[in-house]
C-alpha cells in the first residue's frame, strides 16, 4: 500500500519548506507517488508565485532530487495554473516550451477591483470582503456565479490535466450566515461544473488541505456521490503548503470516498494516468 500526492508547494512559491524538505517527509509518511505543483507565473507581482526567472531552478532542483531519491520515492514536476479571464491560462507562451508531468488548473482570481487588482477568493477574510462588496456590492450569489461561470471558461479552455479545488470558494463564504452549501442552487452550480469536466475528460482533484482545520474538502464530500456516479476520475491530494501536510486528511478521505463507491482513483504510471484500486490504508501497488 502507499500514498500519492499530486499537489505540494514550496519555497519556489508560497510553501514553507524546501523541494528536499517535502520529499523527505514525503517517505517517511509512505507516500511513493510525490508532484510538486508551484504556483505558475502570473503577469502580475504576487506573494505567493513563482517568479518566472525560478522556473529552471526549480526544475533543475527537481531534477536533483528525483535521481538522489529515485529507490525511494517517484517525483513528478507539475505547475498549479491560474485561470484568469482575460489575463492568464495554460496556453500563455511561457507554458509552451517546459518539460512537465502534469498541469492542473485553478481558479483563485476573479474580476478586478477598482484600484486594478484582481480580486482573489482564496486570501484572508478581510480582502475577501472587500472584494465582495466593491465588486458585488455583498450579493454572495451573484459572487458565486461568477466564479463557478470563469471555472466553466477554464474548463472549457483546456489545456491541462487535473481541475484543482473546484468549489474552493466555499472556503470564505461558508463565514457569511446567508451562504449554505446545502441550497439547491449552490447544488446545482456544482453538479454543472462537475458535469462539464466529466465531459471534458478531466481528473477532479479530491483537496485535503482544510479538512483537518475547517471540516471540509474541495469539493465538499456531500458532491462524493454525483462524483461517482458520474464516474469521474479522481486524485486526492493535500495541497500541501508545510512538510509535516503532506498525507494531511488521507485516511478518512480515502475511507468516505470507498463508502460512497468508488473503487479506484487515478495515478501517474509511466508517464499516463491510469486507474490504481484503493481503500482506506491507502493504494494498492
Amino acid at each position: 500500500m502507499y500514498w500519492s500526492n499530486y499537489h505540494s508547494h514550496s519555497i519556489f512559491c508560497d510553501g514553507r519548506g524546501s523541494m528536499e524538505d517535502f520529499v523527505r517527509f514525503a517517505i517517511a509518511k509512505g507516500v511513493l507517488k510525490y508532484g510538486f505543483s508551484s504556483h505558475a507565473p502570473l503577469p502580475f507581482l504576487t506573494k505567493w508565485t513563482m517568479l518566472k526567472d525560478d522556473f529552471i531552478d526549480y526544475e533543475q532542483e527537481f531534477e536533483r532530487l528525483k535521481a538522489k531519491y529515485e529507490n525511494y520515492i517517484q517525483l513528478y514536476l507539475g505547475l498549479e495554473v491560474d485561470y484568469i479571464y482575460g489575463c492568464s491560462d495554460v496556453q500563455t507562451p511561457f507554458f509552451l516550451d517546459k518539460s512537465l508531468d502534469y498541469l492542473i488548473g485553478s481558479v483563485h482570481y476573479l474580476d478586478k477591483m477598482f484600484n486594478g487588482d484582481y480580486w482573489t477568493i482564496d486570501g484572508d477574510f478581510t480582502t475577501f470582503d472587500w472584494g465582495l462588496k466593491s465588486l458585488y456590492g455583498g450579493d454572495m450569489r451573484l459572487a458565486i456565479e461568477r466564479y463557478f461561470e470563469i471555472s466553466s471558461l477554464m474548463i472549457n479552455h483546456g489545456g491541462f490535466d487535473i481541475v484543482g479545488h473546484v468549489d474552493k470558494i466555499a472556503m470564505n463564504s461558508s463565514n457569511y450566515p446567508d451562504f449554505n452549501p446545502a441550497d439547491s442552487w449552490y447544488e446545482n452550480l456544482v453538479g454543472e461544473t462537475l458535469q462539464l469536466i466529466k465531459d471534458k475528460g478531466m481528473i477532479l482533484e479530491i483537496n485535503t488541505k482544510s479538512l483537518h482545520e475547517k471540516g471540509i474538502t474541495y469539493p465538499d464530500s456531500r458532491f462524493f456521490p454525483l462524483i461517482n456516479e458520474l464516474n469521474i476520475p479522481i486524485v486526492v491530494s493535500s495541497d500541501c503548503h508545510f512538510p509535516t501536510n503532506v498525507i494531511d486528511g488521507f485516511t478518512p478521505t480515502y475511507k468516505l470516498l470507498k463508502a460512497v463507491g468508488f473503487k479506484t482513483m487515478f495515478q501517474q504510471i509511466a508517464g499516463r494516468w491510469e486507474a490504481v484500486e484503493f481503500n482506506e490504508k491507502g493504494l494498492f501497488c
